[in-house]
């Protein structure tokens, strides 16, 4: 029996016979329509490579939305302006304050002028009056050419502070899944820190003395009464460029707490005296300047529960410890001889059940 052959007609006039099929399509064509489809094909091409021709000439031309632009140039006068601002304000503070320091210290002056001449016209004085006067115009000498009462603290949750503006890639947040205030949050955060580290990688280390840490070293408590040898309790990280902030909350205080610094090329010494290159304060209101104590009439301000920052500024050769719940600050210049880089953290403690924690 002969087998029937089915042929396909032409796609195009339905009568002429199939006698070409292309294969990007699939349709048959007759041999006039293939040759028209295959034209069609070649002005495709043409097209494509038409717009080929034209991205590639945009790819090589600025083509940046000048809104844009336009919002990144008034945030950068608008900050300019606001830190401007500032800096005037903080500049006119600082004259204000140095010329009320002048008054204090001329008043000071006027008052051993009047002395002077009066004992000099009755010429009633001794070496102990000499000495008291040379001491005191000793000391107005140091307090005018000092400027360690004056100190600039930067306020980073002041309304004044200039927000941070970025650029994302919105194709990027969308699938990441990421909003855009959330993305806002952490690079202010990011560019907050940079400026001032927190110290997260901080933790108690070397102790000298009765008291042992817990809490994978976060955490260190005097467990017996060490009045005359304090526990010496040294950080685990060492200083020597950069800002760095330090927090700690006093989890229990009977006694006195030490807050401060050495330097780490000191061996651990068993007693004050012998630690040369100690700054600090204990309980914020007595100042220790190269193991040296200075004494005040102040009382004292700690107490369990209370937050302190130490911040240790290596760019400034600088310490200061702020007590949050009071808001009190206080300074102290480093004298790099006595104390060399590189530094470390220190925390003493006196009675027993005292504590300090380190807060991450």
């Amino acid at each position: 029996m002969a087998s029937t052959v089915t042929r396909r007609s032409c796609t195009k006039c339905s009568k002429g016979v199939g006698v070409a099929i292309c294969d990007g399509c699939q349709q048959s064509f007759c041999i006039k329509h293939f040759d028209e489809h295959r034209q069609e094909l070649v002005q495709q091409l043409e097209h494509v490579g038409l717009e080929h021709d034209l991205l590639r000439r945009d790819l090589n031309q600025p083509n940046i939305d000048q809104h844009l632009l336009i919002r990144i140039d008034t945030w950068e006068q608008e900050a300019i302006a606001r830190i401007q601002a500032v800096a005037n304000t903080a500049r006119n503070d600082l004259r204000q304050l140095v010329d009320r320091r002048k008054e204090e210290i001329k008043k000071s002056v006027s008052k051993i002028t009047d002395d002077l001449q009066s004992c000099r016209e009755s010429f009633d004085f001794t070496e102990l009056d000499i000495k008291k006067w040379s001491q005191q115009l000793e000391e107005l000498r140091k307090s005018f050419e000092s400027s360690s009462s004056f100190c600039i603290v930067e306020d980073d949750k002041s309304k004044s502070s200039i927000s941070i503006i970025q650029v994302y890639d919105r194709q990027y947040l969308r699938s990441n899944n990421i909003s855009i205030e959330s993305s806002r949050r952490s690079s202010v955060t990011a560019v907050q820190r940079s400026n001032s580290v927190l110290a997260f990688n901080e933790k108690f280390d070397e102790i000298d003395g009765k008291a042992k840490t817990s809490e994978e070293n976060l955490l260190v408590t005097c467990y017996s009464r060490t009045f005359l040898f304090p526990a010496i309790i040294y950080g685990i990280n060492l200083y020597s460029t950069g800002i760095h902030r330090i927090k700690f909350r006093i989890e229990n205080i009977k006694n006195s707490i030490f807050f401060g610094i050495s330097t780490s090329s000191d061996k651990i010494r068993k007693a004050d005296m012998f630690d040369t290159s100690l700054y600090g304060w204990w309980d914020i209101v007595r100042s220790v300047v190269a193991s040296e104590l200075h004494k005040s009439d102040d009382k004292k301000i700690l107490e369990t529960g209370d937050e302190v920052t130490l911040i240790v500024d290596c760019n400034d050769q600088q310490i200061q410890l702020q007590h949050h719940r009071t808001n009190r600050l206080v300074q102290l210049y480093i004298d790099g001889e006595i104390c060399p880089f590189p530094w470390r953290i220190v925390v003493k403690l006196r009675a027993e059940g005292d504590s300090v924690r380190i807060l991450h």
